[in-house]
């Protein structure tokens, strides 16, 4: 896609735009943590072409920033950039990651850390520049500006979609099945270049933005490159629902190792 133009709707993603303000340790979030939690989404288009790149994020409660970019490069295998952050010194309209604190990653590039600053933010939506990240089209410091969205809160039922991880170029079409489990909690079993896997949903409790705590475990197999000394693997995360439009409900999992590492999933039904 090279450089994207500022062709924007919902978002933007232009180079050089981002500087982190660096400060260590959580500050008191204060009434901020209700304004910013809950699931943003936004799209950007290439100057000279239809292809578009979706955005998606959520903000925990906690203040714990997650986000999903897929750049399409008109090309139809997409491998999402994985982000996460924990937001600090935080004020009415205004946050940030300190560097190293934020973690990307992406097919080609591998695991890579920065930081973010986080601005304009308001009921509607927030704008976020990232600094030290470069992504794989060589956008530098990409900017985004998502609008806020609903999110659902039920998870039960069949979600056919596509799984991927980049540390193994792993893009696997499947259909996750959730079936509700003892404590609320919801469940799911599958498996992806053989790696098999246990995922579980918690609901948290936000009756306005919901949302789920995941937990994922990797069962040791042959083959599977994340447990390449025959040892299960857990990853965490979450995941949140969304209606991308009228008649379809969308599932977005973002899970990661304690690296930043990870792996996602967006499923409809």
């Amino acid at each position: 896609m090279g450089a994207l133009a500022c062709a924007v709707a919902l978002l933007t993603a232009c180079g050089g735009q981002g500087s982190s303000t660096t400060s260590s340790g959580n500050q008191n979030t204060g009434g901020q943590s209700s304004t910013l939690a809950g699931g943003y989404q936004g799209t950007v288009s290439s100057a000279g072409n239809a292809c578009t790149s979706d955005f998606v994020s959520f903000v925990t409660p906690s203040l714990v920033w997650y986000a999903l970019y897929y750049l399409r490069n008109c090309d139809a295998s997409i491998y999402p950039a994985i982000f996460k952050g924990q937001l600090s010194s935080v004020s009415t309209s205004s946050a940030s990651i300190a560097s190293p604190g934020l973690t990307a990653f992406q097919f080609g590039n591998g695991l890579t850390t920065g930081g973010a600053t986080l601005s304009n933010a308001s009921a509607s939506g927030y704008q976020i520049a990232l600094s030290g990240i470069t992504l794989t089209n060589n956008q530098v410091d990409p900017s985004f500006q998502p609008t806020k969205m609903a999110t659902l809160a039920t998870p039960t039922g069949d979600w056919a979609g596509t799984l991927t991880d980049n540390l193994s170029s792993a893009s696997t079409n499947l259909t996750l099945t959730f079936d509700s489990g003892g404590s609320g909690t919801f469940t799911s079993n599958s498996s992806y270049a053989n790696c098999p896997l246990a995922l579980t949903l918690t609901p948290e409790s936000q009756t306005s933005n919901p949302y789920f705590s995941a937990a994922l475990s990797i069962a040791a197999n042959t083959g599977c490159a994340r447990t390449p000394a025959s040892t299960a693997i857990t990853m965490s995360g979450i995941g949140f629902i969304h209606a991308p439009s009228a008649g379809t409900k969308r599932l977005e999992l973002i899970l990661t190792d304690t690296s930043g590492s990870g792996l996602s999933f967006r499923g409809d039904q």
